[in-house]
């Protein structure tokens, strides 16, 4: 049986989508909040700041999984399936699969294995050589924010099934159990693929039901703004209180809500939004590749010369973060002006 048989029997619509600058500019906040959540610094025990954090920037993929999800379902009416593959192997995969190798040969001839993956498999370096280089490009264990590329590339090769759920729009009431799979089913370890992406499945389908109904959803967050505005912020706070067994589960939904609440209020505030926001955006792909690199300089540089992790207040954090983020602006527009179009294959930008 062919592939392209699940998808759409009709010829796909190739009229340009309309921009949407508040989703452009929500990318761009959620790359700032995923960087964030990466800053290597060593916190002293209990300490108030990083439990805020914590709190403020923990579990923000669900941004960008849910705008995928949003733009996957917006992008749909132009859906072929091979050029859909084509395209995300190209930009997606290539990117993750270049920056993979040499990232993949330190880790098994250096014996420098990530943390979350000896958690997991204490034993891992006792493996074959092929099968901790399997491992790593399967899962994205080799680099801590890479385990996202594995999981989306699941829905990659599954979009033509999530797209039935948009043509039959009564299926959005999957997102019922589905949501109840997250709460349930909790994020495991980083290089856990299957388990990560059943528990982000209801948040990419969440993106999929805004991008179809975003107008109905902006139109309620209009006349219902206080509400969207302040629940966030109330789950946030009955998250940080929250007990061990439940503060995923409350912190997975204020993540959601918080969603709807940059959505509703990049919106509102369209001309408003600082430019540099938008280049984030543009940026965010490639700087979600490289800003890792920067984190783990940084921890080396203390470690070489100070022989210590890095301080944790919130002077070294903010100075950190500004370095993570400029270091690899910096860096992505010097990549650009070497490789020109050829950059995208190599770096996602």
């Amino acid at each position: 049986m062919e592939t392209p048989a699940i998808g759409h029997t009709i010829t796909p619509d190739k009229t340009p989508a309309k921009f949407i600058g508040y989703v452009h500019n929500f990318r761009g906040i959620a790359m700032m909040y995923i960087v964030a959540a990466h800053v290597l610094v060593q916190w002293p025990e209990n300490s108030i700041v990083h439990k805020i954090l914590v709190l403020l920037f923990q579990n923000s993929t669900i941004f960008f999984m849910f705008i995928s999800g949003f733009l996957f379902q917006y992008l749909g009416h132009k859906f072929e399936y091979r050029d859909y593959l084509k395209r995300k192997f190209q930009y997606v995969i290539c990117p993750y699969l270049v920056l993979s190798v040499p990232l993949i040969l330190y880790r098994v001839y250096g014996g420098d294995v990530p943390g979350f993956t000896t958690d997991e498999h204490p034993d891992f370096l006792s493996w074959p050589r092929w099968e901790q280089a399997g491992y790593y490009l399967v899962h994205g264990a080799h680099l801590q924010q890479l385990w996202f590329i594995p999981v989306i590339t699941l829905y990659y090769l599954i979009s033509p099934l999530l797209l039935q759920i948009d043509k039959h729009p009564r299926l959005y009431y999957l997102l019922i159990p589905l949501l109840a799979i997250s709460l349930i089913w909790q994020r495991s370890v980083l290089s856990d693929t299957l388990v990560m992406a059943v528990h982000f499945l209801s948040v990419y389908v969440a993106g999929m039901f805004t991008g179809r109904y975003r107008n109905q959803v902006l139109a309620f967050a209009d006349r219902h703004r206080l509400l969207i505005t302040l629940l966030p912020l109330v789950l946030m706070g009955i998250t940080y209180f929250s007990p061990a067994w439940l503060y995923d589960r409350v912190d997975f939904l204020q993540k959601i809500l918080f969603c709807i609440f940059f959505l509703y209020w990049l919106y509102r505030l369209d001309t408003r939004v600082p430019q540099w926001i938008g280049t984030i955006a543009v940026l965010s792909f490639g700087i979600y590749y490289i800003h890792y690199f920067f984190v783990l300089f940084l921890r080396g540089v203390s470690l070489k010369l100070y022989h210590r992790e890095i301080p944790g207040n919130l002077l070294t954090w903010t100075l950190s973060y500004v370095f993570i983020m400029a270091g690899s602006v910096v860096a992505l527009k010097i990549i650009k002006r070497i490789l020109g179009k050829y950059s995208r294959y190599i770096v996602g930008y």
